[in-house]
């Protein structure tokens, strides 16, 4: 029993350990975003960044939504993803109003906030995954990356915004993978050998270099970002080989992940709140003088590391977690269980 017990708390702080890096890179993304156009160098770790920590992220969603079988799946989408997107879409939307006073916000739920296309784009996955399930992996991979790559054909004005419907099938295969490692016993314990590892790190240096060295332009970021349409076959081609760039950088970042637990390791495990609650606090300090004086050096760059250092560890901490564990005692007090039955019983007969 004690051996069980320390596999799984190995298991648990390494994927913990891979969410706390990997929130990390969200905000310091984010973070780093207004400054990219004024230096190569900003712009190149941006790509970087880009290339791999949202499929991580998504990857091990993927991998956590294993029991889309067992009853209560889809009462859990509605209260635990449909209704923060609600909430969080709405605050968001206030808070852009009263931030931006010279700017005019609407409140829609069809066009997500900024990062708030992550939570529209895991509800559709989710509720995806039970049919694609059904097939064997490397046909549901292919007629995922197929849809993915075809977003890019729909040259339709406003098409990329509504759902985030382009985000979400371009990003939807790595959704899929990590559901398919699900299925496997310790998909991940391959890659933690010192040789896979060496391996790794040779694989992220090369494409930090090849960042710095081909992606030195604007135009590679709504490629990243999933939202681009194609001009011509090379930029088809372009998304072709970022499927494959990303899929490799993403199991080279894993390999890497240490096993055992750390300070920060609990982070982690509250890495969703710190995505959805980092934007109150990034959109304010992009308003401020001091954001605004902040050059692309290297002395720019330690400054908006250590900021963001500081917003993951406050937002990921147990106060903000103590905090948000009473906001949804009151929520679902207040919530009428009849409403969440309803809706978690449309979701069932609409997709499954």
């Amino acid at each position: 029993m004690l051996r069980k017990n320390n596999t799984m708390n190995t298991r648990n702080a390494y994927f913990d350990n891979a969410k706390f890096v990997l929130i990390f890179l969200v905000v310091f993304g984010h973070m780093i975003s207004p400054y990219r156009t004024d230096s190569s160098g900003m712009l190149s770790i941006y790509h970087f960044i880009f290339i791999f920590h949202m499929p991580v992220f998504i990857l091990l969603a993927g991998y956590f939504s294993k029991n889309f079988h067992k009853k209560g799946y889809y009462k859990k989408i509605f209260t635990k993803v449909a209704l923060p997107y609600l909430a969080f879409q709405t605050i968001y939307t206030l808070y852009y109003s009263v931030l931006y006073t010279d700017e005019t916000y609407t409140l829609q739920y069809l066009v997500p906030r900024w990062a708030m296309w992550f939570l529209l784009s895991l509800i559709f996955w989710k509720l995806m995954l039970p049919f694609f399930a059904k097939f064997p992996m490397w046909i549901s991979l292919t007629v995922s990356i197929s849809l993915g790559l075809a977003m890019g054909f729909i040259d339709i004005d406003g098409f990329d915004k509504i759902l985030s419907i382009s985000r979400m099938f371009v990003f939807f295969p790595f959704f899929l993978l990590g559901y398919y490692l699900s299925q496997r016993q310790e998909p991940f314990t391959n890659l933690l050998t010192a040789r896979n590892r060496i391996i790794a790190s040779i694989v992220l240096l090369v494409t930090l270099i090849g960042s710095y060295s081909f992606l030195d332009d604007t135009a590679y970021t709504d490629m990243l970002y999933g939202t681009n349409t194609y001009d011509n076959v090379a930029e088809f081609l372009m998304r072709v080989s970022h499927y494959g760039i990303a899929f490799l950088v993403s199991f080279a970042f894993m390999a890497l992940i240490p096993t055992r637990g750390f300070a920060l390791t609990s982070i982690g495990q509250r890495s969703l709140y710190v995505y959805l609650l980092h934007g109150f606090i990034l959109k304010w300090f992009f308003t401020t003088d001091f954001s605004k004086s902040l050059e692309p050096t290297s002395w720019g760059i330690i400054v908006l590391i250590a900021l963001s250092i500081l917003v993951t560890m406050l937002l990921g901490s147990r106060i903000v977690d103590w905090f948000i564990t009473g906001t949804k005692l009151i929520v679902q007090f207040v919530t009428p269980k009849k409403a969440i039955q309803k809706f978690s019983l449309a979701f069932k007969r609409t997709f499954s």
